[in-house]
This record gives C-alpha cells, structure tokens and sequence, in this order.
C-alpha cells in the first residue's frame, strides 16, 4: 500500500494516539551564560597580568620638588620598569634613598652621568662635566637661581665632598656597583655631588623612566 504524499507521521498514527513534541534546549540562555563566563574570564586574567606587571616589572611613581625642571615638573606621575633593567649614562632613574640621618627616606628621581668603574670631573668655573676624559653633552641641564627661578650663568656650589677649592672642580672615580646621580635643574638638586646622596648603590635602583603619565610622553 502506498502512503499518501499528503499525510503527514502523526496522520498515520491510530485514532487516540498522539506525538509528544521534543523538547528543545534553552539555547539562548546558555550561549548568554558561556558568554558572560568568558568575559569574566578575561576579566580575571587581565587583572592577574595586570598585577603580575605592576609587582615585578613596572611602577608608577611622582615626581617631587624642582630638581628634574625642564625635563619633569613637580607633581607628574611617572611610569617606570625594573625588570632586567641596567643603569647607564643618561637614563632618568628613580631610586629609593635610605639615609635617616640626612632626612632623605624617599623615592628619588635624577638623571645617571656616570656608572661604576669611569673617572668624572666637573668644572664648576666652565660648566663642564667629563666622563672618562670626554665632554659629557649636557643638553638637558638648566641653570636656574634658586631664589628666583630665573636662568643664571654660573654654577651653584652645591659639592662637598672630592671637591677641590683650588681648583674649583669635582672629581672622583665612580666606585664599581654605583652611580652618579644628578638633576637636571642643577642649581637646585640635592644629589651625588653632595655626600647626603653620595653614590648610589645599583640595589637601591626602582627602575628607569619610560612614560611620563600626563602630558603623555614617551623617554628615549
């Protein structure tokens, strides 16, 4: 017997007996919650990485005082990386003072001149610093008075210690492990040309700047 084309299964079935519909899987209410899990997911990693990078690799930090101007003013925030990061001549580093005495129990910020192991002499009467016998290009050095704030001609006489009155000049060997520190705002930084900074221990280094935070600004 062949079947009409026009009926359908449940057509076929006998009289009392009925299909029972499948049921169908709340489709939309699962794909809603697999995507809300994978947002939280992310969620979630994206603040461990964030953490994991803000305890070993990177710091955010602000600059205090006037001792970095023109470079950096006081109150910017900084962004800075540690992770196997090594000092060298010209990078604006921050580093963590530990000298009670002298008051300084702070992070500080200032520009390397010289590492461990290089001969440095300044000239206070010609303004000049070498490094190694070579004239270090102070580019980003400014002389202002710090009564005024106005740019002078002269340097202050902020060094007392390998300091030679005679001769008007700073010179010493870096010792190996160490740094020496300046601001760029010369006049009126406290650093390594005085003993209450001295040379800086290496261990004491926090990291390099690389990102002024506002004005957004990258450093070499």
């Amino acid at each position: 017997m062949n079947q009409d084309p026009f009926l359908s299964n449940e057509d076929l079935l006998p009289e009392g007996e009925q299909t029972i519909p499948e049921e169908q899987p709340p489709k939309k209410k699962n794909a809603a919650a697999a995507t809300v899990f994978e947002i939280l997911e992310m969620f979630s990693w994206s603040v461990f990485v964030v953490l994991l990078l803000f305890t070993f690799c990177l710091r955010l930090t602000n600059v205090e005082g006037s001792s970095m101007e023109n470079t950096l003013d006081n109150g910017e925030k900084l962004l800075i990386y540690s992770l196997w990061y090594e000092p060298k001549q010209d990078d604006v580093i921050v580093f963590h003072m530990t000298n009670p005495e002298a008051g300084l129990e702070k992070a500080i910020v200032k520009r390397v001149i010289a590492t461990g192991g290089q001969h440095l002499r300044i000239d206070f009467e010609k303004q000049e610093i070498y490094v190694d016998g070579v004239l270090y290009p102070d580019s980003h050095a400014v002389l202002k008075s710090p009564l005024d704030g106005s740019v002078v001609d002269y340097y202050m006489l902020t060094a007392n210690h390998y300091y030679d009155q005679r001769h008007n000049v700073f010179e010493a060997v870096v010792p190996e492990g160490t740094l020496f520190v300046m601001g760029d705002n010369r006049n009126n930084s406290l650093d390594s040309r005085n003993a209450r900074v001295g040379f800086v221990d290496e261990r004491s280094v926090l990291g390099k700047v690389f990102l002024r935070v506002f004005p957004f600004t990258f450093f070499k």
